[in-house]
């Protein structure tokens, strides 16, 4: 895996964003909701591309990595702050954001709440884009193993073209996509459950431990023995707090 992606920290609350033509790939460890009010743009995510337009609510994964091309002279956004994400993420439509916006402004986390409530009974929608990159992005969420020459050559493309092209639309050719993709799905594994890391280098097509370690330190610059420690101590901080505030009800 090449050098690691630049993280970023969403930033909570109302944001107005004057044009750019597009904001390089980067990096969110945590999981975090946008609420679009104004503007149109495409994400390009380990989900694929998705189309965003004005009422549309953005779920962005833990561990998520995208670029954004901007559609519209502008966009007005609301972020707010979510709980783990261990899907690839994925988009709400006809959701009544007023409410929610408004609470934002005041309180962030609780507008989190709120949307959460209102999300319960939905479901993500179609917005991912049809062109071949983003059905190979999907076949690589689907097969950990895929080879993409013999992928391309299913589809008429030669190996050369289908890089060159799928580096131009995600930023980065498609075996390093898939790499990342393996390396996220094996690190959420980790994080989320006690079963011994080897099994999940395996199940997620790595060589061994030792390389998925090199694979998730590339992509987090954390070895996932340590992200599993992280974990695992703010859960025992999350359990102990439930207890205090069962036991002072």
């Amino acid at each position: 895996m090449k050098a690691r992606i630049s993280q970023r920290l969403a930033r909570f609350g109302a944001e107005r964003l004057p044009y750019i033509k597009a904001l390089p790939r980067h990096q969110h460890v945590s999981a975090y909701a946008t609420l679009v009010l104004d503007g149109r743009f495409t994400q390009l995510s380990y989900a694929a591309r998705q189309h965003l337009e004005p009422g549309d609510v953005l779920i962005n994964p833990s561990f998520d990595c995208h670029a954004n091309k901007m559609l519209s002279r502008g966009i007005t956004l609301v972020r707010l702050p979510w709980c783990q994400e261990l899907t690839w993420g994925g988009v709400y439509r006809n959701v009544s954001i007023d409410v929610v916006r408004r609470l934002a402004d005041k309180d962030p986390l609780e507008a989190s709440g709120l949307l959460a409530e209102q999300l319960a009974d939905k479901s993500y929608v179609s917005s991912v884009m049809s062109d071949w990159p983003d059905k190979l992005v999907m076949d690589l969420q689907a097969n950990p193993r895929l080879e993409i020459s013999e992928w391309a050559e299913s589809v008429g493309l030669s190996r050369g073209y289908a890089w060159r092209c799928f580096k131009r639309s995600y930023g980065v050719g498609p075996a390093q996509f898939r790499c990342e993709l393996n390396a996220r799905a094996a690190l959420l594994r980790v994080v989320s459950s006690k079963e011994p890391m080897s099994k999940a280098a395996v199940d997620f097509g790595f060589s061994d431990q030792a390389h998925m370690t090199r694979a998730i330190t590339a992509l987090t610059g954390t070895s996932p023995g340590r992200w599993r420690g992280r974990y695992l101590c703010q859960d025992r901080v999350a359990r102990v707090t439930d207890g205090m505030l069962n036991i002072n009800s």
